[in-house]
């Protein structure tokens, strides 16, 4: 199980020369680039494994509304306006979720996502 380090052990200049890499790592499977660019900095890591758990939940987010809109999105009307709902809480969710994130990244700071956070710690790379 890896843990994260605290902001004040990863050196000022690591920070710098990964806030680029940080930010991408927000973008949908942009996550791997950060990782594949610069492995061994600590920094871009940590968002890294956020912005993987990010994608990993929009997949997940993907996959049950294919599945909602193969069965319950069938019901006339309904289906179709408590599918849209969902639809656009769950986006407006991803994209203030990348945004917040991307926005850390770039700026150096090493914040977590509140609720997603919590789960990096599970993610082994």
């Amino acid at each position: 199980m890896s843990t994260d380090p605290p902001s004040e052990t990863i050196p000022r200049e690591e920070i710098e020369s990964g806030r680029v890499l940080a930010a991408v790592a927000y973008l949908p499977a942009l996550c791997f680039i950060g990782l594949i660019g610069a492995p061994e900095n600590r920094y871009v890591g940590f968002h890294a494994r956020q912005g993987f758990l990010l994608f990993l939940l929009e997949v997940v987010a993907c996959i049950a509304l294919a599945i909602y809109d193969a069965s319950l999105g069938r019901i006339p009307l309904l289906g179709f306006l408590v599918g849209a709902v969902v639809r656009f809480v769950l986006g407006f969710g991803f994209l203030a979720a990348t945004i917040y994130g991307v926005m850390k990244g770039a700026t150096g700071e090493m914040a977590r996502i509140p609720y997603l956070g919590d789960a990096i710690r599970k993610v082994p790379f």
